[in-house]
């Protein structure tokens, strides 16, 4: 590692910084009569309905589904009714004291609504965030914008690079912390090119999720592009703590 080079963390947030993977950006469509504060067998039935008749890969079918809700209701909605979503985010363990007092440069590249992330309080604590943007008319927000493919997350991680004054494949001290399979076109694209990929996990073993998760980190590492795999704890002194403070 070039000691030189100044640290980089990229985050993926929801699951990541988030105990949970479902986006909290979509409690608006309670005005359409779903729970969108988690994730529920009523909105599951209500994208495969989506699903089976348009097509898309799974990230673009989730999020036009959300988006014909709007479209086909002719409706917007609000910048506040968006950011109702913010007080349901519960953080991992030490996560703002972690960005309050690390001297790394932290970015969040997520498929995430950007314009949701840039909004909430811990926002200051990043250079710059990376997001699938909305489509806006008169100062409210009537559809979503290009989704934040994996693709485009490379794009994104290349961005930070070159306002970093290094070439677009130099990720040398860079991090990339993700908990997903989106991530694994960022992770395998930091890891190749002299960075390290991490891969976060919630901590409870007799959790029905653990399975779900372990499968994930096995597909994600099935090419040997994790170099750590660990608690989602960013507590002070914890083994992800010390791994993004490079000690």
């Amino acid at each position: 590692m070039d000691l030189k080079l100044e640290s980089i963390n990229i985050f993926d947030f929801d699951g990541t910084l988030t105990t949970e993977t479902w986006p909290k950006f979509w409690v608006w469509v309670e005005k359409y009569g779903y729970d969108g504060k988690k994730r529920n067998e009523e909105l599951e039935f209500a994208l495969a309905q989506y699903r089976k008749v348009n097509i898309g890969n799974e990230l673009e079918t989730f999020f036009g589904f959300f988006n014909s809700l709007l479209q086909k209701n002719n409706d917007t909605i609000t910048l506040e009714e968006l950011m109702n979503g913010e007080k349901y985010i519960k953080y991992n363990p030490g996560v703002i004291d972690f960005l309050k007092n690390n001297n790394a440069k932290n970015y969040i590249v997520s498929g995430g609504i950007k314009e949701f992330l840039n909004n909430l309080s811990i926002s200051s604590y990043f250079e710059e965030i990376y997001g699938t943007p909305l489509i806006w008319e008169k100062n409210k927000i009537c559809g979503i914008g290009s989704v934040m493919t994996d693709d485009k997350k490379i794009v994104a991680i290349k961005e930070i690079l070159k306002d970093n004054n290094r070439k677009n494949n130099n990720c040398r001290n860079v991090y990339y912390i993700g908990d997903g399979y989106s991530d694994y076109a960022a992770m395998e694209f930091v890891h190749r090119n002299g960075g390290k990929a991490i891969f976060v996990h919630q901590p409870n073993k007799d959790d029905e999720l653990y399975q779900h998760n372990l499968e994930i980190y096995e597909l994600l590492n099935k090419n040997n592009i994790v170099d750590f795999c660990c608690i989602a704890d960013y507590t002070k002194n914890s083994k992800l703590y010390n791994i993004l403070k490079r000690l």
